[in-house]
């Protein structure tokens, strides 16, 4: 490899307040001033609630309602759960509502995720094997140098396109991002407090078993056993320590769980099978449409820490060995080859590797080529700018009715809903605008040398698009993606027998858990019959047969049917049983 230099000034640290500011314009847009959305935020957020209102077997047992959701690990829904529980026991007035107590829940993991990724990369790049040549003593000091990869490493994590909108979903993604940062900084803190750092790596695998399940949990195993035998920097302060340190969390967290659930009742050893079958199934493939899928989602969903950690890859290939590459470079290997071998495609899937393809862009940072720098610097500055004037200009034409061709398509996210004008929300993203134009100008105007320079537009551009979104934009996603009015609408019709449960045919998850949260409505045990008695029958028709007139249902009567404005292809009815179709 060839050698390079950093100078004390290409190794300035970025300013902590600015630091903590774009943290801060991270993490907390998206997760306010918002309800559950569809899909898979709001399917989550049932989990957790379900949890928060349940019995113990509701927190053993994962479900939305009493719909089972044997997939899904019960770990981040616990955290969620206990956040919402505690909101409701404080008299807080509607303040602090379970949902916002779950979105503080999970701004709170995210926080942690970052906080994590920054100290396991400065631990990283403090190691001698990393550190930029020295031939005249000009260059840069080891702690010097570590900040300024880790800060770099930060805005590589931010900036990454696929990683925004998963992240601020109540679903189990952001805690398992959390464990997968706790497993890379106790792996990176393993070289000098052994025991410490493979007590934590085992922590986080045990975690991981709780969360996303066994089969992430093993490739987080199989990086840390290849660690002391492929890194000589691991085996010289005890392979073995990390390896005895980290078996004793590992395992007994991971077999805590699905213990309880094997010794348990006939329901809960289903469950348990549930659980099993689900992690058979997600390492089931490869299947053609998945790989298709990853090959036409993978470049934009990685961009800008793709690039960067190819080259760090290219650039390092003599010291593969060094901790600071081969840690990141397995965990992501293992993470990809996991995603492949999955028997269909979801960003969810991606989500793993973004973590450690960002340590491997930090490390490549210092070594980029001038030309690289501007050309991403060039990109971030055309695209987001670009992308700024376009939120602007159509809510200005959503706003205003002006232009009308540009009005109605944008009026067509959420047909007949008047956003309402809020000048605190288009302050805000009048100042947000003014600090990306003043960060552009100090990028271009002073052209400065250090480290993170690199990823410095790219992060605060895309922190600038998503602040827009979350502001000025938010109000009309809410109206999109939100069922409150459908859900009150069905607690009105219920009114009259409110105790009563509810049967339901072909609700689905998120549907179920919105009814749940603005409905409060008694559903039976399960989606379908359970041999419980009960009173009424909501079915969500989806598709052409939305658009007919209400279906009659043998033994009962038709009391009610509602759909969101914004969806004309899925409709939900009511209809009240009668006493022998009970």
């Amino acid at each position: 490899m060839r050698p390079f230099m950093v100078t004390d000034i290409e190794a300035g640290k970025l300013p902590r307040w600015g630091l903590f500011l774009l943290c801060l314009l991270y993490v907390v847009p998206g997760l306010v001033g918002r309800d559950p959305w569809r899909t898979n935020d709001a399917a989550g957020f049932g989990v957790a609630l379900t949890m928060s209102r349940g019995t113990l077997a509701d927190w053993l047992m994962p479900n939305i309602a009493g719909l089972p959701t044997p997939a899904q690990g019960p770990l981040p829904y616990w955290i969620d759960a206990t956040f919402a529980r505690i909101a409701s026991w404080l008299p807080t007035a509607g303040l602090l509502t379970e949902h916002l107590a779950v979105r503080i829940a999970t701004g709170l993991m995210l926080t942690a995720t970052l906080s994590l990724v920054w100290y396991a990369s400065y631990a990283l790049a403090r190691r001698p094997g990393v550190q930029p040549s020295d031939p005249f003593g000009a260059s840069a000091g080891s702690v010097d140098f570590g900040r300024a990869i880790a800060d770099s490493t930060l805005l590589v994590l931010m900036a990454t396109f696929g990683l925004l909108a998963r992240v601020h979903e109540t679903t189990g993604n952001v805690a398992q991002l959390a464990w997968i940062a706790a497993f890379l900084y106790g792996c990176a803190n393993a070289l000098e407090r052994p025991e410490r750092g493979g007590a934590i790596a085992g922590a986080a695998i045990a975690a991981t078993s709780m969360s996303h399940g066994l089969p992430l949990a093993f490739a987080l195993a199989a990086v840390l056993v290849a660690l002391p035998f492929a890194v000589r920097a691991f085996r010289l302060v005890g392979g073995r320590r990390i390896l005895a340190a980290a078996a004793l969390p590992a395992i007994v967290g991971s077999l805590a769980w699905p213990l309880v659930l094997g010794v348990g009742d006939e329901a809960m050893r289903a469950h348990l099978s549930g659980w099993l079958q689900a992690q058979q199934a997600a390492v089931s493939g490869p299947a053609s449409d998945a790989l298709t899928y990853f090959a036409r989602t993978t470049p934009w969903f990685y961009w800008p820490a793709w690039p960067v950690a190819t080259w760090a890859i290219w650039r390092w290939r003599s010291r593969w060995s060094e901790p600071a590459i081969a840690l990141p470079l397995f965990a992501a290997a293992a993470f990809s080859l996991l995603a492949l071998i999955a028997p269909g495609g979801a960003e969810r899937l991606l989500l793993p590797a973004t973590l450690p393809m960002a340590l491997l862009a930090g490390v490549g940072l210092p070594t980029l080529r001038r030309g690289i720098v501007s050309l991403i610097d060039w990109f971030a500055v055309m695209s987001f700018t670009l992308f700024g004037i376009a939120i602007w200009a159509w809510w200005i034409a959503l706003m205003t009715g002006v232009p009308p061709r540009m009005a109605y398509r944008a009026s067509r996210l959420a047909p007949g809903f008047e956003p309402p004008l809020v000048l605190f929300e288009v302050v805000l993203g009048l100042l947000a605008t003014l600090a990306w134009l003043a960060l552009v100008r100090w990028r271009i105007s002073r052209r400065p040398r250090m480290i993170w320079r690199a990823m410095a537009l790219s992060c605060g551009g895309l922190v600038l698009a998503w602040f827009l979104l979350m502001t000025l934009w938010l109000p009309v996603f809410n109206e999109r993606n939100t069922y409150r009015d459908v859900a009150l609408g069905l607690q009105q019709a219920l009114a009259s027998a409110p105790d009563e449960c509810v049967r339901t045919r072909d609700l689905g998850p998120a549907q179920r858990a919105s009814f749940l949260y603005f409905a409060r409505p008694r559903f039976s045990a399960q989606d379908g019959h359970d041999g419980e008695a009960c009173g009424w029958l909501l079915v969500q028709d989806d598709g052409p047969i939305s658009q007919t007139v209400s279906p009659a249902v043998p033994g009962a009567e038709f009391v009610w049917e509602g759909r969101r404005r914004a969806d004309r292809s899925e409709r939900f009815r009511l209809y009240r049983l009668h006493d022998a179709h009970r």
